[in-house]
């Protein structure tokens, strides 16, 4: 959408030497944080902040400023109903940034949650559903020029009770100025709408819209400034369409002629991006097809600088994702676009495939960086932070395992250990039932730590190995491979207070015990002891004489040495001090 576009299309003309330059991201994985997000300086601190939507949710993420982003805080918007879209604004005009959320729901289809200023939000308020359609789509635009924020919803199909019914409708709702709207007006456009742009297609300073349809259907609405619109509808493939629907749609001018374009996401049985480069009289010269190789689907996009040579480029989100999950096609600057760059290529057979894509400047660096989504047998979200002309983080080396000790028997849950590796920014954990970790895999995890904890495992003999991943995405090699056979899983944790067992197994140093806070294990070196606990007891594992260890197992120093290990006992667990 146009309003998003100003905040992330970033222009380094006095870069324009490295046009020829591939972007270059540093990656820091986040949990998921919704089907749909958004970029948007929610308390006005001038850092940009995520928003996405949740079960009956939205969900915040506040920036830091530097990339980083603080944990999600989720304030609900529904009962029951699940959120589909997601805008932001000042509704009420009052300087703070309001969020408004459509709702799949016959009945209610809007929430509007008022902000406090700080990131936080009010309870929301709830507005009927005038069409009984779901809402896919949202945008926040000043259809009349009045200076108070309207509110136009797509909508997609009616799955409320058989038989479903397509729609062809939108809903415009011109925002009165205090958080409240007119009568909701239902606009005939044709077909379902999956996606909606706003720009100014012929110059008149009206707002504008245009709408991802299916059939390769694109809408155009021409505002006529009273939120009412002349309509034409541009259908990019003419013949064996049905079904080839389109999934997303942007505004930028890619040309730089200063008039609007169209870049289309024709992602489902069509697999291609589109450009409508416009004439600036409403009307477009013929679409421009780039097809994408191996049928990755290309389904969302996010348009910016991305390399630094005052050039739009294309980030394409790819549905299919095993070579990754992500594509940049720079541009050259007339409308047209260079070879495909891949992204993030997941670990094998790992279904996953590329999210919602979104661009802004996340640190202040004047660089366009890249909050994706991930989505499929996992999920989550990448923030990309823009690197391109910095020198790229060395690959990391392979780690060195710790515990268990190859061929051992483990109770479960169990937790794998390995050396920290310097540079890493996360580990991949494989776990398979043959020695050549294959898959598909019993486990395979990523952590940001040198440890990972691992339950429901099947009582057999298994193999594991792990390697490290730069902030820039690029694995090291595996560690060796060990062997180790989980016990049958125990039952239920035990409530706080119940009794449970603590075993520590010393080795190394002779001469030397390791003792506990609180008391009750006192192991010799060479020896291995147990001591019964409360369950939620929090212990301090440390050596006589200050000695330092190498903890594994429940309590874990990564590989390094440590005069103490301190953890909480939530059940029977096992701790091997090797002590230096």
């Amino acid at each position: 959408m146009r309003l998003a576009l100003v905040l992330v299309v970033i222009a380094h003309l006095s870069a324009v030497s490295a046009f020829a330059q591939s972007a270059t991201f540093a990656r820091t994985d986040y949990p998921f944080l919704g089907n749909e997000h958004i970029v948007f300086d929610l308390n006005r601190d001038g850092r940009m902040d995520l928003v996405g939507t949740g079960l009956t949710t939205v969900r915040v993420m506040l920036g830091n400023g530097d990339g980083t982003f603080q944990p999600r805080v989720e304030y609900p918007v529904s009962a029951s109903s699940q959120p589909q879209a997601v805008a932001a604004g000042d509704f009420n005009r009052d300087g703070v940034p309001d969020l408004i959320v459509t709702l799949n729901d016959p009945l209610i289809n809007l929430a509007l949650i008022t902000g406090l200023g700080d990131g936080r939000f009010n309870p929301p308020v709830h507005f009927a559903n005038a069409t009984g359609f779901d809402s896919p789509a949202i945008a926040a635009v000043d259809l009349d020029n009045d200076g108070n924020l309207d509110v136009v919803v797509g909508h997609g199909i009616a799955c409320y009770q058989a038989p479903c019914v397509p729609a062809r409708s939108i809903t415009v709702m011109r925002g009165r100025g205090d958080g409240t709207f007119l009568p909701a007006g239902v606009v005939d456009v044709g077909s379902d709408t999956a996606a909606i742009g706003v720009g100014d297609f012929n110059r008149d300073a009206f707002d504008d819209l245009v709408l991802a349809s299916s059939s390769s259907r694109v809408h155009v609405l021409l505002g006529r400034g009273d939120g009412t619109f002349t309509r034409q509808t541009l259908t990019l493939v003419a013949t064996n369409n049905i079904g080839m629907d389109n999934t997303d749609i942007d505004v930028a001018d890619v040309n730089r002629d200063l008039m609007d374009d169209v870049i289309v996401a024709m992602s489902l049985n069509g697999s291609k991006t589109v450009i409508l480069i416009g004439n600036g009289d409403g009307s477009f010269r013929a679409p421009q097809f780039i097809q994408e190789p191996e049928v990755r689907i290309p389904q969302y996009q996010a348009v910016a600088d991305y390399n630094g040579d005052g050039r739009l480029d294309l980030a394409l989100s790819l549905a299919w994702g095993s070579q990754g999950l992500m594509e940049i096609r720079n541009g050259n600057g007339d409308g047209t676009f260079g070879p495909l760059v891949l992204y993030f290529a997941p670990p094998d057979r790992s279904s996953i495939g590329g999210g919602k894509i979104q661009a802004a400047d996340f640190n202040g660096d004047g660089k366009a960086d890249i909050a994706l989504g991930w989505i499929g047998a996992s999920a989550g979200l990448a923030v990309l932070r823009n690197t391109t002309g910095a020198t790229p983080p060395p690959t990391p080396t392979a780690p060195s395992l710790v515990a268990p000790s190859d061929g051992a028997s483990v109770a479960q849950p169990v937790t794998l250990d390995w050396t920290n590796v310097t540079g890493a920014a996360s580990y991949e954990v494989q776990v398979d039932n043959s020695s050549t970790i294959s898959a598909p895999l019993v486990a395979n995890v990523t952590v940001t730590s040198s440890q990972a904890t691992l339950t429901g495992l099947p009582s057999q003999q298994l193999w594991w190995r792990v390697r490290a991943r730069n902030s820039a995405g690029v694995f090291g090699p595996f560690s060796s491979v060990r062997r180790f056979t989980p016990q049958t899983a125990p039952g239920p944790v035990p409530p706080p207070g119940q009794a449970v067992t603590l075993t520590v197994t010393a080795t190394g140093r002779s001469g030397e015990r390791v003792l506990s806070t609180p008391s009750g294990i006192s192991v010799s070196v060479g020896t291995t002891g147990s001591a019964t606990f409360n369950a939620g007891t929090s212990i301090t594992l440390s050596v006589t004489n200050g000695r330092d260890a190498i903890w594994s197992g429940a309590c874990s120093s990564g590989g390094d040495k440590r005069r103490t290990c301190t953890f909480t006992l939530n059940g029977t667990a096992a701790v091997t001090a090797n002590v230096q």
